[in-house]
């Protein structure tokens, strides 16, 4: 500290380190946000991290990205100034087979360091997220529709016909799942028991790129009364020279019959 007098006037001079000014101003030194995880499912972009002070209120985060190629950082659409510690930027547009590279910061009076998450190329990292499943009901059969689950996908845009499924089938009273089958977008399911409810589960695979998606909601569905007419009745065959005639007994008008032999 230093004194000057100045005829009937005192003026102090004092000497003050930065961060007593800081602090003085309510600022605090803030710490970098720590792992960055990123998952992408279907056409869905989140990004999650931790805090590194829980005691610090108020604090924000942004994000920045960069390109492969590019110099600067240009602001993450979706997540500037997020106060929970996820964002979502599935609305940005981006070349998902083009390597990108992420960096997040705390800010409040004052910002931290930049925190830099490793490169990476969305169409690897990504994940195929449960299918849909539409369900028709039959006396002994279900039949399936399936599709990927984001319509009009960017991500699997070049892959739409490659996906192949995989099916989980259970009486829905016994719990037990009974068979397995792999299959394509409409599959029918045959064999199985009229006015009994069946829930099944699916997922989606791209055996070309290794990689397998997570289940389907399970759905359930019971088949109808079973479609059978019962057979005909007192059967005879009669022979007249060499005229066979087959006779029978209905109980419905207005059928139409199938005859087949066997010798």
């Amino acid at each position: 500290m230093m004194v000057v007098l100045l005829g009937a006037t005192t003026l102090v001079l004092v000497a003050v380190a930065p961060w007593v000014l800081s602090a003085a101003a309510g600022g605090k030194n803030l710490k970098s946000p720590q792992k960055v995880e990123v998952d992408i499912i279907d056409d869905n972009f989140i990004l999650r991290w931790n805090r590194s002070d829980e005691s610090v209120g108020n604090v924000t985060f942004s994000f920045d990205y960069q390109k492969t190629g590019m110099d600067n950082w240009i602001k993450l659409s979706g997540c500037q100034n997020i106060t929970s510690t996820k964002c979502n930027f599935s609305s940005l547009k981006l070349n998902v087979y083009e390597e990108i590279k992420l960096r997040i910061r705390a800010e409040k009076e004052n910002t931290s360091s930049w925190y830099e998450v490793d490169s990476f190329t969305p169409f690897r990292k990504a994940q195929i997220g449960p299918p849909e499943v539409h369900l028709e009901a039959e006396d002994k059969a279900i039949v399936i529709h399936i599709s990927p689950g984001t319509k009009d996908s960017v991500m699997w845009a070049l892959d739409g016909l490659s996906f192949t499924y995989s099916l989980v089938i259970w009486k829905n009273s016994s719990g037990v799942e009974e068979r397995i089958e792999n299959i394509y977008s409409r599959h029918k399911i045959y064999k199985l028991s009229p006015e009994t409810t069946y829930c099944l589960k699916v997922k989606a695979a791209l055996l070309t790129s290794w990689k397998i998606g997570v289940y389907s909601p399970v759905h359930c569905i019971k088949t109808t009364v079973e479609n059978e007419l019962p057979p005909p009745e007192n059967i005879e065959v009669s022979v007249q020279n060499q005229n066979y005639v087959l006779k029978w007994d209905y109980t419905y008008a207005n059928m139409t019959f199938q005859v087949q032999w066997l010798q």
